[in-house]
């Protein structure tokens, strides 16, 4: 009861606090959200979407960004406010509810303006979380307007080039489009010629073309020299080869690229340039920029002025059949780009700009078409070369996929220039000509990656020196880092490509299926919706893990595991375990596409239960025989095996059999299951030693201690006989006039013992016959006795 009085004064304490009002809403916060819904509103669609280009949409997707931005920046300080008006009211309790005594007035008004703030705070937020939805949804809308203006463009069906109507129209407009061109010829001559007349802006002029001129020819020489200079005098082997190469292509971009921007730049700055003329001299640029990007990638790889910096495994006379077509390529894609960009910014007629497009993507195509094939005879010399001299085969199936899309571009290309459809051939050409680009670009970097880091972490390198006395790893566990840090920069690498492979194709790698997904044909199968779409789709992502789960292999069996101390075995069950897992999961993946959840593929399995326990008994004993070979490792690849009368080397374990090569070159398929559940003898399980067994037989007038010392000495005396265990000499048995010894010693593997036995018979028997000890007779001699007694004539009983 003494308490009382005491939690009555503890409670009327903290009523003041109670009572204080909470802070209100930030009003940074809330004009901040203000903000970001006037900006949300300019960044939706309106009525007219459909008439928005395609400059007006991205404007609007840049809107976005900076809403999301503001209105996370006002949740993450909102909800923390509103916890703490949650625990305070927490700390008031519950309010009395009826029947109960009322709390005070206090308590009260402290309860009703903490709730008052809450629902302030909590408009405040909700109204956040909901821009935050509707701005995700905008950015879905807008990505759909985009897509939906990429399609109708693409299929969109113009004229073709063997119409006759259009080079009729071409004639009529030709004389109008070509007096455009001279007028903007001629308003950029009257601007130049008042610009010249004032000195100041004339030196300018002067000196901004000097520099460019000087970027485009001798400062690029120059350039190139001292990167080949520079690489002769810092790297060594393949980097250096591959930094040279490296370096020439960005010379090759950047000076075209430097040298147009000084003089577009130095001209616009004093007024020089008309509005279409800059214009023009931009479009001129990008279109020099990717030819020069085209040459330089060619030359850097193929090196047709220095073979020893060549990264391309050709012959001159290869490299002179193929260097000159990049910069034909890279000429034509950017002549094309160029023609259409000047119809555009000179609004020539529609005849003149089909029939020049067509006329520039026949070239285009023609270029490319002959790169290709000049590629295909390349590659086919190639090859021959690589059988005739007993190399490593190479790997023929991204080739010919290679090839065979590159040809199927180009045909589709001539059929939709035929057929009228210009915009389509259009982006099938220049789709295929960056795709080949960047396919060169990447593998350029991926081979300067790979040089790169083994030659960083290397024992003689300044970093791997630094690595390895900070952190005491040894040398293979800092080579194991540079291969590693290879492959994450690879794994970059490879992003950046496919990011720049499908930018063209919109704002969503679905746009390049979105015809086929607006196929009307569907199949039902429960709650499962196939339709060509998503079964292409499933293909290609099934397709897609089983390309990276064979590149991670490669990759693995190729560049890492030979790093590590694994042994062979080891680095076989990984490696086979790796392509398992990645089987596995494109297959989920490919399912998970189709639109089957967990549920359903494990209800489909359990469908098949009964057909794979009956029809696939044995397949599925042997999958799980070859995992548990795997997990358990009781054979591994590289081991000496014995089953009952066969021996051989373990080869290979895959998914239904193990692979066993035998003495004479053949290959025994042995099933999992019998390397599970019968005996198997493996004779290098565990490291185990070899051991030579030899039986000799002298004669036994031989002096014993002097054949055992004869015979130890030849043992000790080969290389590969080990000192631990020691070898042994034991003299068995003394019978039919011969002295039989038994010497044993012991190889680093089982597989030397034949070998190592042959080697000391021929030293031991020359030595014995050199010191006078003849072996002894291998036939038994029996020598049979009879008593001496004298012979009596045997009686005739005739005669008796």
């Amino acid at each position: 009861m003494r308490l009382a009085p005491l939690i009555v004064a503890c409670l009327f304490a903290t009523l003041p606090a109670w009572a204080q009002t909470p802070p209100p809403v930030d009003p940074t916060i809330v004009q901040q959200l203000a903000q970001a819904r006037g900006e949300l509103h300019d960044a939706q669609l309106g009525p007219g979407a459909r008439e928005l280009s395609d400059a007006q949409i991205k404007a609007k997707l840049a809107l976005l960004p900076d809403v999301r931005n503001k209105v996370s920046s006002a949740l993450a300080a909102l909800t923390p406010h509103l916890q703490d008006l949650d625990a305070r009211l927490v700390q008031l309790g519950p309010a009395p509810g009826p029947g109960q005594p009322a709390e005070s007035p206090t308590a009260a008004d402290a309860r009703k303006r903490i709730v008052a703030a809450r629902e302030a705070v909590d408009s405040e937020a909700k109204l956040a979380r909901l821009m935050s939805v509707t701005a995700d949804q905008t950015a879905k809308a807008l990505g759909k307007q985009l897509s939906d203006n990429f399609s109708a463009r693409l299929w969109t069906r113009s004229r073709s080039i063997v119409d006759p109507g259009l080079w009729t129209d071409l004639a009529r407009s030709a004389p109008d489009d070509v007096s455009r061109l001279v007028q903007a010829a001629s308003d950029e001559g009257d601007r130049l010629a008042a610009t010249v007349s004032q000195p100041g802006r004339a030196i300018v002029m002067v000196i901004g073309a000097m520099l460019a001129f000087a970027l485009f020819g001798p400062a690029r020489v120059v350039l190139n020299r001292l990167g080949v200079r520079r690489a002769n005098a810092v790297a060594g082997g393949r980097l250096r080869s591959s930094a040279v190469a490296l370096w020439l292509t960005l010379v090759a971009a950047l000076t075209p690229f430097l040298g147009g921007q000084i003089l577009r730049l130095s001209w616009l700055g004093v007024g020089a340039l008309t509005a279409d003329f800059n214009d023009l001299v931009r479009l001129a640029i990008r279109s020099v920029v990717f030819a020069a990007l085209l040459e330089g990638l060619g030359r850097a790889l193929l090196s047709p002025k220095r073979p020893g910096l060549r990264l391309a495994p050709l012959s001159d006379e290869l490299v002179r059949r193929v260097a000159l077509y990049p910069g034909l390529v890279g000429a034509s894609a950017g002549l094309a780009a160029f023609v259409a960009g000047l119809n555009a910014a000179l609004g020539s007629s529609l005849a003149t700009s089909v029939a020049s497009d067509c006329a520039t993507l026949l070239v285009e195509m023609v270029a490319t078409g002959g790169a290709l094939l000049a590629l295909v005879h390349v590659r086919r010399a190639r090859l021959e070369t690589v059988t005739e001299s007993s190399q490593a085969p190479e790997q023929r199936l991204p080739w010919v996929a290679s090839v065979i899309g590159a040809w199927l571009a180009l045909g589709g290309v001539l059929v939709s220039v035929l057929a009228g459809y210009l915009a389509l051939a259009t982006f099938l050409m220049r789709e295929t000509v960056w795709i080949g680009a960047v396919l060169a670009a990447l593998s350029l970097t991926v081979q300067f990656v790979d040089d790169l880091f083994p030659a960083l972490f290397s024992r003689k390198a300044a970093p791997g020196q630094a690595v390895r006395a900070a952190t005491g790893l040894s040398e293979s566990a800092v080579e194991q880092m540079a291969v590693l840090a290879s492959g994450l920069c690879r794994l970059a690498l490879l992003a950046l490509a496919c990011a720049a492979i499908v930018a063209p194709f919109g704002a969503d790698l679905g746009d390049a299926f979105s015809r086929v997904g607006q196929l009307r044909f569907q199949l039902k199968i429960g709650q499962v919706v196939v339709s060509p779409a998503s079964i292409l789709g499933a293909v290609g992502l099934f397709l897609a893990g089983l390309v990276i789960t064979r590149g991670v292999r490669g990759w693995l069996e190729s560049e890492y595991l030979p790093k590590t101390e694994m042994d062979l075995g080891v680095r076989s069950s990984l490696a086979t375990a790796i392509s398992y897992a990645g089987v596995v999961l494109a297959v989920i993946l490919a399912f998970a596409y189709l639109g089957l959840s967990f549920t359903q593929i494990a209800l489909f399995a359990s469908a098949l239960s009964v057909g794979i326990g009956f029809g696939l008994q044995s397949i599925i004993g042997n999958f799980v025989s070859g995992l548990i070979l795997l997990a358990e490792r009781p054979v591994k690849v590289g081991d000496w095996v014995a089953i009952g009368d066969l021996e051989g080397d373990v080869k290979a374990i895959s998914i239904r059999a193990t692979e066993i090569e035998m003495a004479d070159r053949s290959r025994l398929i042995v099933p999992n299951s019998d390397l599970v559940s019968k005996t198997v003898r493996n004779v290098t399980y565990g490291g185990a030693l070899g051991r030579v067994r030899i039986v000799l037989r002298v004669d036994d007038s031989a002096d014993p201690a002097e054949v055992r010392e004869t015979i130890l000495g030849s043992l000790t005396a080969h290389a590969d006989v080990l000192a631990d265990p020691p070898a042994a000499v034991y003299l068995t048995d003394v019978r039919d006039g011969a002295l039989e010894f038994t010497a044993y010693a012991y190889v680093g593997s089982p597989r030397y013992a034949f070998r190592v036995k042959s080697e000391l018979l021929f030293r031991i028997v020359p030595e014995l016959k050199a010191k006078g000890i003849g072996l002894a007779n291998s036939t038994p001699v029996v020598n049979v006795g009879f008593p001496d007694r004298p012979i009596e004539p045997t009686t005739d009983p005739k005669s008796a």
